[in-house]
């Protein structure tokens, strides 16, 4: 079988999930100006009717569908090779060029290329398997990928369980003096998603920071989307200039410097979402 490098650069998956990171970090630093370029990229390119669109629908309905059926994922794949076979090549290489050219020229200083994305293997295993069906590549790799791709297809959604990846130091005494101690010093009653949070900070901030940290980030950013749309549809003026000021303090918020003063801010941010939307969106 034919080995060859993976080009992260041509994949369609994986560029398209950097573009959106690079909007989602630029909407929570507030620099608004990166997000609508890059927004403005997405729009540009992987607009219906080019062929990134064609190949970006198709890589994604291989990499995000869940099913239970093994037949049925056969058929999928089958379904996804024809259509494959119909994208233009040479547009489709021309289109990832000069995509390529203006993320280079217009967000040089994103370290777009240099983002971890943690379903890498997967997102190679199905760009080169849909390269190499346009291209009728080597044939014992298509066997292999095919049978990758799937597993992938039947593959059972995981849901980490914090009880499980606790410390062996870190117990059931340690977390409820964590939860004593912010109750105490920040007077806060918590109800079970602050709890949670509490938990995860306990748990995994130490021995998974870079899953904390993606946490955090999801709350500061689902807060900011609350406050942004409570803002527009506010008609209380006295209220609406006090929405601003909020919404600059949660922008500002840390993700990565974690510490107790860190948490009891995110603590009143879920308050403050459940206080906009009436439940947790979170």
């Amino acid at each position: 079988m034919t080995k060859k490098s993976h080009n992260k650069k041509r994949n369609v998956g994986i560029i398209y999930e950097q573009l959106l990171r690079v909007i989602s970090k630029s909407l929570v630093e507030a620099d608004e100006k990166t997000a609508r370029i890059a927004k403005k990229i997405i729009k540009k390119y992987f607009k219906p009717g080019t062929e990134l669109y064609k190949e970006y629908r198709l890589f994604n309905a291989l990499v995000s569908t869940k099913i239970t059926d093994g037949s049925l994922a056969t058929k999928i794949i089958a379904e996804a090779k024809n259509g494959a076979r119909t994208h233009n090549v040479r547009k489709l290489e021309r289109e990832k060029s000069k995509l390529i050219k203006e993320i280079n020229y217009e967000l040089k200083n994103q370290n777009i290329y240099g983002q971890h994305i943690k379903e890498y293997r997967d997102f190679a295993t199905v760009q080169t398997l849909l390269n190499d069906w346009r291209q009728r590549g080597d044939f014992k790799r298509i066997v292999e990928y095919e049978s990758k791709v799937h597993d992938m297809l039947l593959r059972e959604d995981v849901h980490v369980n914090l009880e499980s990846e606790k410390d062996a130091e870190v117990d059931q005494l340690v977390l409820k003096i964590m939860t004593e101690k912010f109750n105490k010093k920040y007077g806060l009653t918590f109800n079970e998603q602050q709890q949670s949070l509490i938990k995860e900070y306990v748990f995994s901030s130490k021995s998974n920071p870079e899953r904390f940290e993606t946490t955090l980030e999801s709350i500061k950013e689902k807060t900011i989307d609350s406050l942004t749309r409570f803002e527009a549809l506010c008609e209380n003026e006295y209220v609406k200039n006090k929405i601003s000021p909020v919404l600059d303090e949660v922008k500002s918020l840390s993700t990565s410097n974690i510490n107790d003063e860190t948490i009891s801010k995110f603590l009143t941010v879920y308050q403050l979402q459940k206080e906009l939307t009436g439940d947790y969106d979170g």
